[in-house]
């Protein structure tokens, strides 16, 4: 085993359990991946993964492999790190992730106005809702929507947030002084999501006991839309909600506190020009729209 390339290979395999998410990881093709696995044990003369049906299992020599190739990337990336932090120059990569709704909310519109003030920094967009990894250098600057930022990293709250319930203002016609009414006994639909307890909202239940679940979504953006679509009552952020002329907030229910927005980076880049100042320049965008966030 030559070169750096083919561990990079190796742990990528084993870190997505498949050819097809290597190759998305790697961002190459699923026969690229395969080929390279093929060509690389063939050289070895022995398999460094078992196909089973879950997936891909390293053997012993894949395990061996795995341990070297964990140490240098180790070594590479705190080298990288090191190199990067030397950079006191406003230009250069800047790679930024946060979740699309972000991007399309403000995040675009902020980096808009940054590159005009600093037009040699090179900005690249990483829309992602998994959390990438700033020790990895995955990226260099990520917005992050949690009441828990890891501890690890260096970064400020860039604004507070909160959520409440909002209904498509055509659907809210059709059941007219009904609504406001509390209790009240109409059967209205409600959409929730996966990932929480897929049931009717105590808020909602308690003021249309006759609710019920109409849709399931695993994603915010399309509970939006079925909202606007007239599908029921939707839980979501005042940023995406208040603006929206289509929608209005379910009378009688006041916003609550949601997660807030954090503007984070490794610790050891923290002085770099380029993210130092793009973390500030953010923050303060975001400070000045908090009425938006908040519900305000």
């Amino acid at each position: 085993m030559e070169k750096w390339d083919d561990l990079k290979f190796v742990l990528a395999i084993a870190k997505a359990g498949s050819i097809t998410k290597a190759a998305g990881l790697l961002k190459v093709t699923h026969s690229t991946v395969s080929r390279r696995l093929a060509s690389l044990e063939d050289e070895l003369g022995t398999r460094l993964f078992e196909r089973i049906p879950d997936g891909f299992m390293p053997t012993a020599a894949g395990q061996e492999a795995l341990e070297t190739g964990a140490r240098v990337e180790k070594e590479l990336l705190a080298l990288d790190t090191s190199i990067t932090a030397q950079d006191a120059g406003l230009e250069g990569p800047l790679r930024i992730t946060a979740p699309q709704l972000m991007f399309q909310v403000q995040l675009s519109e902020i980096m808009k106005a940054f590159a005009e003030r600093h037009p040699r920094i090179q900005m690249e967009m990483i829309a992602a809702n998994e959390v990438l990894s700033l020790h990895r250098r995955e990226a260099d600057v990520a917005v992050r929507v949690t009441n828990k930022p890891d501890e690890t990293l260096f970064g400020r709250m860039a604004t507070r947030q909160k959520r409440t319930y909002y209904i498509s203002k055509d659907y809210a016609r059709r059941f007219g002084d009904a609504l406001t009414a509390s209790p009240s006994d109409i059967s209205i639909g409600c959409l929730v999501f996966k990932w929480a307890s897929q049931r009717v909202p105590k808020r909602i239940r308690a003021r249309y006991p006759n609710a019920h679940v109409s849709v399931l979504a695993d994603d915010m953006i399309a509970a939006h839309a079925a909202a606007k679509a007239g599908l029921g009552i939707v839980n979501m952020p005042c940023f995406m909600g208040d603006p929206d002329p289509d929608l209005m907030r379910v009378p009688g229910l006041e916003p609550e506190y949601y997660l807030d927005i954090w503007l984070l980076t490794h610790p050891d880049l923290k002085n770099v020009a380029r993210i130092r100042t793009f973390m500030r320049f953010a923050a303060e965008a975001f400070a000045q729209k908090g009425s938006l966030y908040t519900g305000g």
